[in-house]
């Protein structure tokens, strides 16, 4: 899954606002400085997640998601923030969010409900270590939060809901959103009335709201043609959209395409299928098993195995360790 090198970007500012320099913070990240320039660019998860550990360790700031809401506009944490800003309604504003997601990353992570008088925005969170986890779900509430307190002139959500437990530093999360943060919780998200949904700014501007439209449509079109078939297949994998990462039909199938034609695509990139899926399982696999919410049980079912005994078996040949073991080894190399 690709994830927007602009959150790469947001992030060393954040931390050069705090006296972190760029050069050592991506030194110790092994990222590329020159993949910054690259505006349309992607990093993969493990690399975003990978960025986030080294910013928390190098801060030694747990809050460092909220803080990061926070301090960072909407243009550098949503991306979509002038065309967010420019909706002539609190529920346009949500829907453009929905709809040029992709902007900001490959995977769909957001959606709308509405029913019984309340509205959610529902925020699906990438599996990964825990406060990997957590750092996202705090930039994305600070940032629905801020479109809901934008449009409706102050207002705040009825609830903000975390799947996961209370931090430590929970205080934080009642300082930012007034006390209404719940934890604990089926959703990551927040609640409002759905009324607010027809809230309308101080400033609309159609014409501009309509050419900001034309442009994310472009580029959405322009990310799409830079994909290459190694890209799409490896994110097929990431995204859990067939049932086993090693059936090339059922991923064949998914991508609109015959084994023989997926065959010579990747073969034309000079690459193979088994060598993808293998990469790709081993990377989903490893961000199941450093969630702690999650058994090595429910890591094989999530994999799509139906034995936690076949699910052990693939991982040692992939990666020559148990699941059991990279979990023990991962723990014991954690920060307490």
């Amino acid at each position: 899954m690709g994830t927007s090198i602009l959150l790469a970007r947001a992030l060393i500012d954040v931390l050069g606002e705090a006296g972190l320099a760029q050069d050592r913070f991506l030194a110790a990240a092994c990222f590329d400085a020159g993949r910054l320039h690259d505006v349309e660019g992607r990093m993969s998860a493990e690399e975003y997640d990978s960025l986030i550990e080294h910013a928390v360790d190098l801060t030694a700031d747990e809050a460092l998601g909220l803080h990061f809401g926070e301090r960072t506009s909407a243009a550098a944490h949503l991306l979509l923030a002038p065309l967010v800003n420019s909706a002539g309604t609190l529920r346009d504003a949500l829907e453009a969010l929905v709809r040029y997601q992709r902007l900001l990353t490959d995977k769909p992570a957001c959606t709308l409900e509405e029913r019984d008088g309340v509205a959610r925005v529902v925020y699906d969170v990438d599996p990964g270590a825990p406060r990997c986890r957590r750092f996202r779900a705090e930039l994305a509430m600070t940032g629905f939060s801020r479109i809901v307190h934008d449009f409706g002139r102050g207002a705040r959500p009825r609830e903000v809901a975390f799947e996961y437990a209370a931090p430590a530093y929970r205080s934080e999360y009642s300082r930012l959103f007034g006390g209404v943060e719940r934890f604990g919780q089926s959703f990551t998200g927040i609640v409002i009335d759905r009324e607010l949904l027809s809230a309308v700014p101080l400033h609309h501007d159609t014409e501009i709201h309509r050419a900001l439209e034309v442009q994310a449509e472009a580029r959405l079109a322009r990310l799409g043609r830079k994909r290459s078939y190694t890209e799409r297949v490896r994110d097929h994998l990431l995204e859990g959209k067939t049932q086993r990462g090693d059936d090339m039909e059922g991923v064949a199938r998914g991508l609109g395409l015959s084994v023989r034609t997926l065959r010579r695509r990747l073969r034309e990139e000079g690459a193979t299928f088994s060598a993808i899926a293998g990469a790709a399982f081993v990377a989903l696999a490893k961000r199941l098993l450093v969630d702690e919410a999650r058994s090595v049980e429910e890591a094989a079912y999530a994999m799509g195995y139906s034995t936690p005994t076949s699910f052990h078996r693939a991982f040692k040949r992939w990666t020559g360790t148990t699941p059991k073991a990279f979990r023990q080894q991962y723990e014991r190399a954690a920060p307490p």
